[in-house]
């Protein structure tokens, strides 16, 4: 009886089917034209409500409300990017005091408004770096109690010997020529937004980005590959700490008189909030959340003619218990909708 020989079966002749994820499928001619128009188109629409918003709501109550809420939307995102790395800093506040100061002592000596807001860039990263010691070696809810921690020991040791309870500097801030409106300082600080948003959003896409994400998805995969966690986790709480730092600044000269109760560490708690009801980590989502939370309550004290003071954060705190439960994607998730179902027509 003979033996057959087991042959392999070559399946060379075999078509393969290359496999591709249908989000990265180039879109149809004539339909990527339409989809290229619509975010052409929206993003015009969102450069006109910029440029043209403080004239637009004049007449439901001052452009202070919206200069307000500008800076807060800038607080709110740099919340929002230190949550890039899956990290809670309540300092934010903190950095923003720092910005007050630096502008008060740095206008003393007669340093013009563009260099002020360089060296607070840049003063910035030393305060940044010393908040990004304690996240080198803590994580989660005990990096955020550091981050509370640092908050507090600035507040009560420095803020309130330095702004006093009334906000009385040897000096009041004074605010410059060419920002002597309420509206000319709204052009400055949504220019400011806009560039801080762009950046925010070419890091997202960049390599740095991509390694960002893959730091907060595991940081022991992240250094198995080589990379450095440290690096990248100061680097983004210097960019976050810098956002803070340059909010503090057109804080000071929107309100000119600050007072040190305003850096309560508290506070940090709910910008946090506002953060994560925008969508954390979201860049257009924390802008969104600081407009909501920031100018709204300031143009319902005008309109009610400050019969709404006092109510402000209650109605703060009951939209963001409406949003967590109805859009758990928070603010930014409403956006998505909304893009997707204009391109999809």
């Amino acid at each position: 009886m003979s033996v057959t020989e087991l042959r392999p079966v070559e399946v060379t002749d075999v078509p393969v089917v290359e496999q591709r994820s249908t989000a990265t499928l180039p879109l149809p001619g004539r339909l990527g034209f339409r989809v290229a128009a619509v975010r052409a188109v929206g993003g015009l629409a969102f450069v006109a409500l910029f440029l043209t918003l403080p004239r637009s709501l004049d007449r439901f109550g001052p452009a202070y409300a919206i200069d307000f809420g500008l800076i807060v939307a800038l607080a709110v995102l740099s919340a929002s990017v230190v949550g890039w790395i899956g990290e809670i800093s309540l300092a934010t506040l903190a950095q923003m005091g720092t910005g007050v100061v630096l502008l008060n002592s740095l206008q003393n000596h007669h340093v013009p408004l563009a260099l002020v807001l360089v060296i607070a860039a840049v003063a910035s990263i030393p305060v940044s770096l010393l908040i990004g010691f304690f996240a080198l070696r803590l994580r989660g809810v005990n990096f955020a109690i550091a981050t509370l921690a640092f908050a507090y020991l600035a507040q009560k040791t420095f803020f309130q010997s330095y702004l006093g309870v009334q906000g009385g500097f040897e000096k009041p801030i004074a605010r410059p020529s060419f920002v002597a409106s309420d509206t000319r300082l709204y052009y400055l600080i949504a220019g400011f937004t806009l560039l801080v948003a762009a950046a925010c959003f070419v890091v997202r896409r960049s390599w740095i980005g991509t390694r960002i994400d893959a730091l907060r998805d595991s940081e022991m995969a992240f250094a198995v590959l080589g990379h450095s966690p440290g690096r990248y986790k100061l680097f983004t709480i210097s960019l976050a700490g810098m956002i803070a730092t340059v909010a503090g600044v057109f804080y000071g000269i929107l309100q000119q008189v600050v007072p040190a109760n305003y850096f309560n560490p508290i506070l940090a708690i709910a910008y946090f909030a506002y953060a994560v009801v925008g969508g954390l980590g979201s860049i257009g989502g924390a802008i969104a959340a600081g407009l909501v939370f920031g100018a709204v309550p300031k143009y319902l004290d005008a309109a009610s003619q400050g019969r709404f003071v006092g109510y402000d954060q209650f109605f703060a705190g009951l939209i963001a218990l409406c949003a967590v439960r109805i859009i758990p994607g928070g603010l930014a998730e409403i956006g998505h909708r909304l893009r997707r179902r204009a391109e999809g027509r």
